[in-house]
């Protein structure tokens, strides 16, 4: 039985995640303020809780449901037409591009967390895909060996010590846990371009980023779909274990741990 890549496991959230951010600025700060005191509640009331548990299930599966038929019924069609459109080397420049977009954020998370090295790192991924990738289209850094650091708010709450609460499965953003949901909404404020760019702009950014990304991994998930003996618990696992392993950056999982089942430091395509 395959493991999730994490990429899949967060793409409900890396896009919902920014049409959040595009309504108005107003509604945006209403809607994400709430957000805000309700997960701030939920950390609270579950921070003693081990992510390991599941104490709401019942409304983790009927809210996974929900995302369930959300993907059959419009991003997994639309992925399909996208797939059928693209050849593979322009849906795999478009996602170079997209993830060259958001290295910044991962330099100032590295920062925040007090890793300067790692940041180093992004500093020159940054710069080569930028000179030499053709503004990022390429990712030439990865052809050069630089590593691919991947952090955000919900990460970087974690080292500041910051407990992460049981599992939470949210309308359209997926998997999650309370403090990945407090970084998610932080991470919505923290992309400045949002202020300045047209509504236009960041939507077709949006749109293109959900269906580049559905689309490259169509036939994983279907195959996943098919062999987990309870897909939802298999996909909270992966997360869960996924999540561990970026907390900390992939140390401290020993090789002959159960939960290994879930843990792929690597992701060929």
């Amino acid at each position: 039985m395959s493991a999730p890549d994490p990429d899949v496991e967060f793409v409900s959230s890396q896009v919902c995640r920014r049409l959040l951010g595009k309504v108005t600025l107003r509604s945006m700060r209403l809607a994400v303020s709430g957000f805000i005191a309700l997960v701030c509640l939920m950390i609270v009331s579950g921070c003693a809780t081990p992510p390991e548990s599941d104490p709401w299930e019942d409304f983790n599966r009927g809210t996974f449901a929900f995302n369930e038929a959300v993907d059959k019924y419009a991003f997994e069609p639309l992925a399909r037409g996208w797939d059928r459109l693209l050849p593979d080397f322009v849906e795999t420049g478009i996602g170079n591009l997209l993830d060259h977009a958001n290295r910044p954020f991962v330099l100032m998370h590295n920062l925040l967390q007090g890793k300067p090295a790692a940041a180093g790192v992004d500093l020159v991924r940054l710069v080569a895909n930028t000179i030499f990738g053709f503004g990022g289209v390429v990712d030439v850094a990865s052809m050069d060996g630089v590593p691919e650091n991947e952090e955000d708010w919900g990460q970087t709450l974690a080292v500041w010590g910051v407990e992460s609460g049981p599992y939470l499965e949210l309308p359209f953003f997926g998997p999650s846990t309370p403090r990945s949901a407090f970084g998610l909404a932080a991470d919505t404020f923290g992309a400045p371009y949002s202020y300045f760019i047209p509504f236009w702009s960041s939507a077709t950014m949006t749109g293109t980023r959900l269906l580049n990304t559905r689309a490259h991994y169509l036939d994983q998930i279907e195959q996943e779909r098919r062999d987990a003996f309870d897909w939802y618990v298999f996909r909270r696992d992966a997360y869960l274990q996924n999540l561990k392993s970026e907390v900390n950056d992939g140390a401290g999982l020993e090789s002959n741990d159960e939960d290994d089942l879930y843990y792929y430091d690597d992701f060929e395509d």
